[in-house]
């Protein structure tokens, strides 16, 4: 209770008491000026209104904490069951009652936005987990499966002429068939590469970077440079900017048919720039609208923290990436 509640309250008390004595003197005809003369009289008769006057002071500071209480005890009640989304009861009060009812809409209105929104976000996860799934099977069909098939072919070609072939025209087909293995082999690796997750955790943006590189390096045949200048960036920036490495890493492995690789990383005042270069077959600017999945990923990335991403490329040219992220204070 505030100070002023308590002065109202004994302002209150005494008033009431002053009027119950003068109501007392007039009914039973008492004369005030008798008693101002008996002063022993005017004392008890003061300190017994004093007494009466705190008496009743405190009885309604009681019962208004009581009133609070019960007030308090509803509210929260009411709070536990809008938490709950069951309906509130009233308080008594018109004005908490007219919150507690549009706090209850906002409520309802506000869950199911959320319903809705993870709804949404629930079907473009399986969107994309099937659009992922499909494209492994695509590219294991379109690489791995097909390498093995035309071993497979040529392994029972040479079975079923094993006993008529010369002894140099066998070994050349068996030499065939190994290189088509190890190229499958490749490709495995190379798509296992791809599905396995990295993550940065405590490294910065340039130790993740050099770690999926490395890895790149052991398990493809790509030479790749890296050349970096970046001071501290936003923890929120380095994640986005990791992902787009990982992206274009993957562009690169699944459809360049590149033998380099080189990825620049550069911080200015204003601005960090992200190039990434490789010397594959490139395609025509033209189908800029059909981008590959990932390339769509990467554009949106961009997009999100306010940047810019430019595509040069010609058939057999290769591909440069060239990405501009604004820095801000």
């Amino acid at each position: 209770m505030k100070k002023q509640t308590y002065i109202l309250i004994s302002i209150t008390s005494l008033l009431f008491v002053v009027f119950l004595f003068r109501s007392l003197f007039n009914v039973l005809e008492i004369d005030w000026q008798y008693l101002l003369q008996d002063l022993e009289k005017t004392q008890k008769l003061v300190f017994l209104a004093l007494i009466f006057s705190i008496s009743l002071t405190f009885f309604f500071i009681l019962f208004w904490r009581l009133i609070d209480e019960v007030s308090r005890k509803t509210i929260q009640i009411n709070l536990k069951r809008l938490l709950a989304g069951k309906e509130v009861a009233s308080v008594g009060d018109a004005d908490l009652d007219a919150s507690f009812k549009s706090l209850s809409g906002k409520l309802s209105l506000l869950t199911e936005a959320i319903q809705k929104a993870d709804n949404q976000a629930l079907v473009k996860e399986e969107e994309i987990i099937e659009k992922e799934r499909k494209r492994i099977a695509r590219d294991l069909h379109d690489t791995v499966s097909q390498e093995i098939f035309a071993a497979h072919m040529i392994l029972s070609g040479l079975s079923q002429q094993a006993s008529r072939l010369e002894k140099e025209k066998m070994q050349t087909q068996l030499q065939s068939v190994t290189a088509i293995l190890e190229t499958a082999q490749r490709d495995l690796r190379i798509l296992l590469l791809h599905l396995r997750p990295i993550e940065l955790e405590q490294k910065s943006l340039v130790d993740g970077i050099q770690l999926i590189l490395k890895e790149l390096e052991e398990k493809s045949e790509l030479k790749v440079s890296f050349k970096y200048q970046v001071d501290e960036l936003p923890k929120k920036i380095e994640e986005h900017v990791f992902r787009i490495v990982q992206e274009l890493i993957s562009n690169t492995l699944r459809h360049a048919q590149a033998s380099c690789l080189d990825v620049y990383l550069y911080q200015t005042e204003t601005e960090l720039q992200l190039k990434v270069v490789d010397n594959g077959r490139g395609f025509q600017l033209d189908d800029v609208d059909e981008l590959s999945y990932g390339l769509r990923n990467i554009k949106e990335r961009v997009e999100d923290m306010a940047g810019t991403v430019q595509l040069l490329t010609a058939p057999k040219q290769g591909l440069a990436v060239d990405i501009r992220i604004p820095l801000l204070d």
